[in-house]
């Protein structure tokens, strides 16, 4: 495609007739237009004395092509429910993305990318509501960015929740699950000389799981002050950044942070940290009644552990048996390292 904005006629077919604005005052952009607008909804139905608020929430892919835009959007609207836990009613109203593509991409590649952006959108009841697409010498493979904002009418001053010393880590689903499905996507063939096609094709069904909305939601009305999103550089990263955000140290045991069977073969057979691999679908909560939120997600059939709890000092520390290591600042994430 030529350099500079897609024409009309290929942005017509391949962005604009693929997505839907299906979200309840959504207007979706057209050719040219490069916005979208919305309107508030249930102002009648607001909380008394609430204030509305609106949170934004980028993510930036570099798996390439359909796969990467699909856990864009997955990302950004993820960021952006864990944002709103603790600040009162939310809802993740739309997203918005924009692709940055090589010169030599082929206009069927764009149209994956806009089909699997939107059926991502779908799957998590979110409008996709703009695409801006620009081709430029400056990539050599498609690269997405995407924009959640969620509606939140915040609590009365003085109800807001806050995290602190002394409450519990409370994690959902497992580590390294984003990670593990695109490493199964990506060494197919040669996992297949080492582990039979079944367990294989149950890591691809783990995609399913991406979407943090359902524990979020559990979590806003439990009394949760603090939540993080699992993204790239793992849970490792996640837990560094719960910390700074609640501006404690933390100790958590390696061993109750849970991890399916397929990720560990298959981190083992590449020789990848689980921890430090993009964990995208799972969330970390802080609460007072750690056990009681576990209970509570398990009861909805979302696999929920208590792993550790906030200090009082500054130290974050990972606990293996006999062993105590500090966790360090944010490392790449562990895919970008098997090369």
């Amino acid at each position: 495609m030529k350099t500079g904005n897609v024409t009309g006629n290929v942005y017509k077919r391949s962005v604009h007739r693929k997505i839907e604005t299906n979200g309840i005052g959504v207007k979706g952009a057209e050719y040219g237009e490069g916005c979208a607008f919305l309107t508030s909804e249930n102002v009648d139905k607001a909380p008394e004395k609430a204030k509305q608020l609106w949170i934004t929430a980028q993510s930036l892919s570099v798996w390439s092509g359909a796969e990467g835009a699909k856990l864009c959007v997955y990302e950004a609207v993820n960021r952006a429910a864990a944002t709103a836990v603790g600040k009162g009613e939310a809802k993740v109203r739309m997203v918005s993305m924009q692709l940055m593509l090589p010169a030599d991409c082929q206009e069927q590649e764009l149209q994956k990318m806009t089909v699997a952006a939107q059926e991502a959108a779908q799957k998590l009841q979110v409008t996709l509501a703009d695409v801006k697409v620009h081709v430029s010498g400056a990539v050599i493979a498609p690269v997405a960015t995407a924009e959640a904002l969620a509606e939140v009418w915040t609590a009365p001053a003085g109800a807001a929740l806050s995290a602190r010393a002394g409450q519990q880590i409370v994690m959902t689903k497992w580590a390294g699950l984003a990670g593990t499905v695109r490493l199964e996507k990506t060494y197919r063939e040669a996992l297949l000389k080492r582990y039979p096609a079944q367990l294989l094709d149950d890591v691809a069904q783990l995609e399913q799981h991406f979407s943090i909305l359902p524990e979020a939601a559990v979590a806003g009305k439990s009394g949760v002050g603090l939540a993080c999103a699992v993204s790239e550089g793992g849970v490792f990263h996640a837990l560094w950044t719960l910390a700074e955000q609640a501006g404690t140290g933390l100790e958590v045991s390696l061993k109750k942070i849970p991890i399916r069977q397929e990720t560990v073969e298959i981190c083992n057979e590449l020789d990848v940290n689980p921890y430090e691999l993009s964990g995208n679908g799972s969330l970390l909560f802080v609460t007072d009644q750690g056990e009681m939120l576990a209970e509570q997600l398990q009861q909805q059939k979302i696999p929920a552990a208590v792993i550790g709890f906030l200090s009082a000092d500054n130290d974050r520390v990972i606990v293996n048996g006999e062993e105590r290591r500090f966790l360090e600042p944010a490392n790449t994430d562990a895919i970008y390292r098997m090369e």
